[in-house]
């Protein structure tokens, strides 16, 4: 369940923040002439409604949902052992319906649960409008035709309003760069020879269940050979003096924001190799470039044409899909690819009060091993504040 306070002193206002991502979610809406939305994702049910019922299962099962129009509050379908506690966020909760499991009464029950989602389009005016939804199972969405509802695409409302961080959300977004610092200090710790990742990995974990971080999404944490490409996950490997260990702590962290970057550390006394030294060096100035051209008002086109060149030829073939990612309740927009990688229009921009993750891996083909490193940045008035500011390894960088 949502949370309501992490320390006295935690500075942010609640109430403030939900009032203002509602406000930006639906001037999005007015400005795209949607009239209403039906939503299922976890995170755009947070956004609007300040309320998380165990968003990693409601990823996978459509349990509860949100109806929002372009003016008024929202209503939420909820679980119906969740609706006291969302009652206390949400003026009107109602509950939601349940169709998955349920064999042959799987029809009937989605098509009552449709209904009631008429009836509230009913009540707030704008029955007969399209319906744009983030996301839903095909049973719902074959309800939805079957009973007479347009259905559009909820995406482009739902990027523009998450893209641009109200102040509330820049708060928490600091906050849980503290938390992150700390994850990686109790992981950096726990490196030793004779530890194996998925022990790592599990430091990694309690040390955010511990901070009232929420789950981490991915598991890459990897040593020696499998930081090489990267994309491997926590195995049973041991990690070995002089190993290379790698880490992207994909956290949700403290009431639902991301936590996400990554660093690489030597494990054991050993000097490090020249080979490491080298590759940590080219991943790290990359970095370094990412951060230091990034400003508001520059094209996404302009931005990788001056950041892409920085990373030499011989480690393009396994470079990081993407430069950039934003970042607020999840991975979220804009992404910015290297050119020729995928589109970049020009006429798209950076802009203050995005949170971005800057991406850089450097690992030739073949290579015993592989480089990851990423922060966490709030773009300001005058380019980049840091929000993840745990240390690089001094040792890998020749210090």
């Amino acid at each position: 369940m949502t949370a309501g306070h992490w320390l006295d002193s935690d500075g942010v206002d609640y109430r403030r923040l939900r009032g203002e991502r509602l406000g930006r979610f639906q001037e999005a809406m007015r400005a795209r002439g949607v009239a209403v939305c039906l939503l299922f994702h976890p995170a755009n049910i947070r956004y609007v409604t300040g309320a998380a019922v165990m968003d990693v299962y409601c990823a996978g099962v459509s349990a509860r949902y949100c109806v929002v129009a372009a003016a008024g509050e929202p209503v939420l379908f909820e679980y119906d052992l969740a609706i006291p506690y969302s009652a206390a966020l949400v003026a009107d909760v109602r509950a939601a319906g349940w169709w998955q499991f349920t064999g042959s009464r799987r029809e009937r029950r989605v098509t009552q649960a449709v209904a009631a989602v008429s009836d509230v389009l009913r009540e707030l005016g704008v029955a007969g409008e399209p319906v744009a939804v983030d996301r839903a199972d095909a049973l719902v969405l074959l309800a939805l035709q079957q009973a007479g509802i347009r259905v559009t695409d909820a995406g482009p409302v739902c990027d523009a309003a998450r893209e641009i961080k109200t102040p509330e959300e820049i708060r928490l977004l600091r906050l849980n760069g503290a938390v992150g610092d700390a994850m990686m200090a109790d992981f950096a710790a726990a490196i030793r020879p004779g530890i194996r990742e998925h022990e790592l990995y599990a430091v990694l974990s309690e040390a955010l269940l511990r901070r009232r971080g929420e789950v981490l999404f991915t598991r890459l944490v990897a040593s020696g050979r499998n930081t090489n490409p990267w994309g491997a996950e926590a195995a049973d490997r041991a990690v070995q003096e002089g190993d290379i260990v790698a880490v992207d702590t994909d956290a949700v962290g403290y009431q639902g924001y991301l936590i996400d970057f990554s660093r690489t550390f030597l494990c054991g006394d050993r000097p490090p190799a020249r080979e490491q030294v080298e590759l940590y060096r080219v991943a790290h100035d990359f970095l370094t470039v990412l951060r230091e051209a990034v400003r508001p008002g520059i094209s996404y086109a302009e931005y990788a044409a001056t950041v892409a060149p920085a990373l030499p030829r011989k480690y393009h073939r396994q470079r990081y899909p993407a430069l950039v990612h934003g970042a607020g309740l999840e991975d979220e927009g804009p992404i910015i690819n290297y050119p020729g990688q995928g589109d970049n229009p020009g006429g798209e921009f950076l802009r203050e009060n995005m949170v971005l993750c800057l991406e850089s891996y450097a690992g030739a083909v073949g290579g015993p091993f592989g480089v990851k490193l990423e922060d966490q940045i709030l773009l300001t008035a005058n380019g980049a504040e840091v929000l993840t500011r745990f240390p690089f390894d001094q040792r890998l960088l020749g210090r």
